[in-house]
């Protein structure tokens, strides 16, 4: 009896404090939510112009609108995007061409990952073939053997494809590695 009457006398503290903390949670949400209202609009933007003055001393920020980070991404469009991925750092070594360390690297990456996906295209291709040839000899029905070496065919096309793909992106990356070396990269950028 006695354990009913204390849990008769929790349930209805449990009622009683649940709208105070209902009300306590809806007014959490309504202060999240001006705070982040107030945080949207004061936006920090340094340009990558602005950065060289900031590389060793203290950072200070400026607070603007998200209006004026619009109006300034637009006036930049992709021009300012490809001058400011070629552009230099302070001290980064530059080439004949002043093109950076960086920029080599990066396209030298990006020419050695199209290669590698396409050995790995190439991969799956012959275990798919590899596959299909399995089951055609497997299937009992000629119906179902006509759709499997449909299906062969237009693998073996997409490995002819991908071997001309393939020929074309190391013939890129080797010509490359040769523009490089005439526009004085050094080896370390190549690599």
């Amino acid at each position: 009896m006695k354990a009913i009457s204390c849990l008769m006398a929790g349930l209805l503290l449990a009622s009683v404090s649940s709208p105070a903390y209902s009300q306590s949670l809806a007014d959490l949400a309504k202060k999240e939510k001006e705070r982040r209202q107030a945080v949207k609009t004061d936006v920090k933007v340094i340009t990558n112009e602005q950065t060289g003055k900031y590389a060793g001393a203290p950072v200070t920020t400026t607070t603007r609108t998200a209006e004026a980070n619009a109006t300034d991404k637009t006036a930049a469009g992709t021009e300012g995007a490809a001058a400011a991925k070629e552009k230099p750092a302070v001290d980064e070594p530059v080439d004949f061409q002043g093109r950076p360390e960086s920029f080599w690297r990066q396209t030298f990456a990006d020419a050695r990952q199209k290669v590698q996906e396409l050995e790995n295209q190439a991969n799956v291709l012959i275990l798919k073939r590899n596959d299909l040839q399995n089951r055609f000899y497997r299937e009992d029905s000629g119906y179902k053997q006509q759709e499997i070496q449909r299906e062969i065919q237009k693998t073996i096309y997409e490995q002819d494809l991908n071997k001309e793909e393939l020929a074309k992106a190391k013939a890129s990356l080797a010509d490359l590695e040769v523009e490089a070396r005439k526009s004085g990269a050094l080896p370390g950028w190549i690599r």
